[in-house]
């Protein structure tokens, strides 16, 4: 009896711990979806995200939710159609409309309790920027940063500065400098419009714009001023000039005595207080951006950066002077600068590079340029003419002779052009390279054409096109161009033949630091070009302008 007994208690027991077991079971089901209904966010809202808008044709995605009782049904603005959802908690739907006119759109949903949900978009200026959100970012007294976040799904990436100006594609923050866009539109246009563009994968396009508004601080003198001083430094450091151009009048005297009054044409920045360059100085020519800085005209004046405190270049900035967008000897984007000088009251601490590589003068006749005059009344100077090119090579033999580099430049004088080389088919004839070009005072000497069994033309005298190769042959190959302003046309046997190549465009040119203090740990270059590559024969030398340094003059 005791043990029927015992036996029944034992199952009683597993019973209730059992049950136990599924209520708590049960109880942390419970809790569990209680919880996840609770994380779960109840959203009562309408939002529309732009996704096409050009010239006022605007197409957006309109999404209507409620999370907790759904939507009935959504009323289209001005109640121009109804759209039924039978109770679902989220709808979407594209609404397309002109808004050119308009000041706002009103979307209403209405659930499944009769409760109204609205949002009226009001078309101000915060709603184009949301389009494409830019943001502009103050850098300097007068120049401004703006970075612009496309969509990341975007294929295609632009901007332009202007009405005028042509599409440029996006990379990088860029670099704003009121005076240049003063120069440009002129000084009564204190707001400038800056157009955005992003076209995604599968070709819907947003254009939208937005405003730059240029303080009275930042103005441009467009008249040119005559300033009279012993030499170039002094007129930049005796006169407080606004940013502009000018003429400086120069009275300087040659090593041999001769003395001459020279003009120089500038065009002047003057920056008030310290500049901080953080990347590049980046300049819209034709749909390209470059990195540059003054204007973009074909007039040659001397680009003079003054600089009243400090100057900082931080790593991978890069200051160097833009080309034209004017068609020069057949190509843009040559450089019309006769030189740049950079001036600094305090600190010049470079970290990033300043360069005259490839940005010597186009088509410009050397002149002597007198930059310094020493107590003694002596002046340093820049000679008119630099060092002469390599002379030209003649060869009766295919194995053909190498090119002649340019000679070397000496008391501050510009480095000579490189001839190109020479080869001929048989012993009984030659092939002529053509000699590199001389330097100038604003650019190194352009580069000499290669030869095969034939003549080629030399380098120009003053800074302008390289030396055209020549190629007689009736089997592949061809012959490079000299390097110049453009670089020389390649010849070949096929105009399919690829192993030859025309010169590069560019040649060294004018340089000019001065500052109290210089603290260079990244890159100061005058470098030129090289000249193209031949099936046979090329002219590689490279044009380059000499530094010497005199009192942080460079």
């Amino acid at each position: 009896m005791k043990k029927r007994r015992k036996i029944i208690t034992l199952i009683v027991s597993l019973f209730i711990l059992v049950v136990t077991l599924l209520i708590l079971n049960q109880t942390g089901v419970i809790n569990k979806i209680t919880n996840n209904i609770n994380r779960e966010e109840i959203k009562k809202e309408i939002s529309y995200e732009v996704y096409h808008h050009v010239n006022g044709d605007t197409k957006m995605l309109v999404v209507a939710e409620d999370t907790e009782n759904g939507i009935e049904k959504v009323i289209y603005p001005n109640n121009e159609m109804e759209l039924y959802c039978n109770g679902k908690n989220k709808v979407a739907f594209d609404y397309h409309v002109n808004i050119t006119n308009l000041e706002s759109i009103t979307f209403t949903a209405i659930n499944t309790l009769g409760e109204e949900i609205k949002n009226t978009v009001i078309i101000n200026e915060e709603f184009y920027k949301n389009m494409i959100k830019h943001n502009f970012i103050n850098e300097t007294e007068t120049q401004k940063g703006l970075t612009i976040n496309y969509k990341a799904d975007s294929a295609m990436k632009q901007y332009k500065v202007g009405e005028a100006a042509n599409w440029a594609n996006y990379t990088n923050t860029i670099r704003l400098d009121e005076h240049q866009i003063l120069e440009t539109l002129g000084e009564e246009n204190r707001e400038v419009n800056i157009s955005l563009r992003q076209v995604d994968k599968i070709g819907n396009e947003i254009i939208t714009q937005t405003k730059l508004t240029i303080e009275n601080k930042a103005s441009y003198k467009k008249e040119d001023t005559i300033i009279e001083g012993e030499s170039i430094l002094a007129c930049v450091e005796n006169n407080e000039l606004q940013t502009g151009n000018y003429i400086f009048r120069v009275a300087g005297t040659i090593d041999g005595g001769t003395e001459e009054v020279k003009e120089y044409p500038v065009e002047l920045y003057n920056y008030k207080e310290n500049a901080n360059y953080i990347g590049q100085n980046n300049v819209v020519i034709g749909d390209i951006s470059y990195t540059g800085m003054g204007k973009i005209d074909s007039e040659k004046r001397m680009l003079i950066l003054k600089y009243n405190k400090d100057l900082n270049i931080n790593e991978g900035a890069i200051i160097t002077p833009t080309g034209t967008n004017e068609a020069i000897n057949g190509a843009t984007y040559l450089c019309t600068k006769k030189g740049i000088l950079i001036y600094c009251e305090g600190t010049i601490t470079n970290n990033g590079t300043i360069t005259m590589t490839a940005r010597g003068t186009v088509n410009e006749a050397g002149e002597n340029v007198y930059l310094y005059k020493n107590e003694n009344n002596s002046y340093e100077y820049i000679p008119a003419v630099g060092a002469s090119g390599g002379a030209s090579v003649t060869s009766k033999s295919s194995f053909g002779n190498s090119g002649k580099g340019g000679n070397i430049g000496t008391d501050r004088r510009t480095g000579g052009g490189g001839s190109g080389g020479a080869a001929s088919k048989y012993t009984f004839e030659s092939g002529t390279s053509g000699r590199g070009g001389s330097g100038t005072s604003y650019s190194g000497g352009a580069g000499g054409g290669a030869a095969y069994w034939s003549t080629a033309s030399a380098g120009s005298d003053v800074g302008g096109k390289g030396g055209n190769a020549a190629w007689r042959d009736n089997i592949r190959g061809g012959s490079g161009g000299g390097a110049g302003n453009p670089g020389g046309n390649r010849a070949a046997y096929t105009s399919n033949n690829t192993t030859a190549t025309n010169g590069s465009n560019g040649t060294g040119g004018l340089l000019i630091l001065y500052a109290s203090n210089v603290e260079n740990k990244g890159s100061i270059l005058s470098n030129g070009s090289s000249g193209g590559n031949g099936g046979n024969n090329s002219s590689h030398r490279r044009r380059r302008l000499r530094r010497r340094k005199y009192k942080y003059i460079l």
